[in-house]
């Protein structure tokens, strides 16, 4: 699909990603330390408790330092999004709890952890906390490919010895989201657009490294800054294909891929701690 079709995609789903970028609070500077014998990051304590239904909530991050993860008031679904990098569409299965009953987690371990390692830490206490079992497929689909342009990568590549971890994070800034993240590996970035697009983001651009991410774009139907109606785009903004192809050196081109589906086979609720 030309450049100029993919413009077509909604205000709304560009807004979500805008929103889903603003007000994650996933942007946490860590220096990990060098894991003993190559261990796994486990989560010496974890808390999780049904959220109590005065409790408001909707809230995943990681806990100050990169040691763990906190959830307040949100659903095993939302929360399995987060531990397996993968969009709510890539969840079949399950019974209906696990879109309504909502749970409070604190998860802390004994050290500091990359980003990779927090997410795998997190996918082991549901596995075993609520007896998640889950069979995965991978079906070649319609997706956006992520590719690099022809004028080639313009990110520069994270030093290597520099063990420091900053998930994507955005704030709003004279009209215009503004998306940081160091130490980024494209799969991960792959994801990430993946959450405000109608379809799935495929990493194809052969991208090995991992980049320092700095991308501005004046998103479609963003919020107001009442929280009320929509604004209107920032007349002389990048749209965000153009910022990918400008910014960054990315495309963005409609074609089929490969997306991993996580099929819920067996999940229970979480046992009392």
């Amino acid at each position: 699909m030309k450049v100029r079709k993919l413009h077509r995609v909604s205000r709304t789903l560009l807004a979500v990603l805008a929103v889903a970028a603003a007000t994650a609070g996933l942007a946490v500077r860590v220096r990990a330390q060098e894991p003993a014998a190559n261990a796994p990051l486990i989560f010496e304590v974890a808390s999780i408790k049904p959220t109590p239904p005065d409790e408001r909530g909707g809230i995943v991050h990681p806990l100050p330092g990169g040691q763990g993860y906190e959830a307040i008031g949100v659903p095993l679904r939302v929360i399995m999004t987060v531990a397996y990098t993968v969009t709510d569409r890539q969840i079949s299965g399950g019974p209906d709890w696990i879109n309504t009953d909502r749970w409070n987690i604190q998860a802390k371990a004994e050290r500091q952890g990359t980003t990779d390692e927090l997410h795998n830490a997190l996918a082991r206490l549901l596995e075993d906390r609520f007896q998640l079992k889950l069979r995965r497929e991978t079906r070649e689909l319609p997706a956006y490919l992520l590719t690099v342009d022809k004028k080639g990568v313009k990110m520069p590549v994270h030093d290597a010895a520099d063990r420091v971890h900053e998930p994507i994070g955005g704030r709003f800034q004279d009209g215009e989201l503004r998306l940081t993240g160091q130490n980024v590996p494209m799969d991960y970035f792959a994801f990430f657009l993946s959450r405000g697009l109608p379809l799935n983001v495929v990493d194809k651009t052969g991208l090995s490294d991992r980049y320092d991410v700095n991308l501005h774009y004046a998103p479609e139907g963003r919020p107001g800054s009442d929280g009320g109606a929509p604004a209107p785009p920032v007349a002389d903004g990048p749209d965000l294909m153009t910022a990918l192809r400008e910014q960054l050196g990315l495309r963005l081109e409609k074609g089929k891929g490969p997306v991993e589906y996580l099929v819920i086979e067996h999940v229970e609720k979480a046992s009392e701690n």
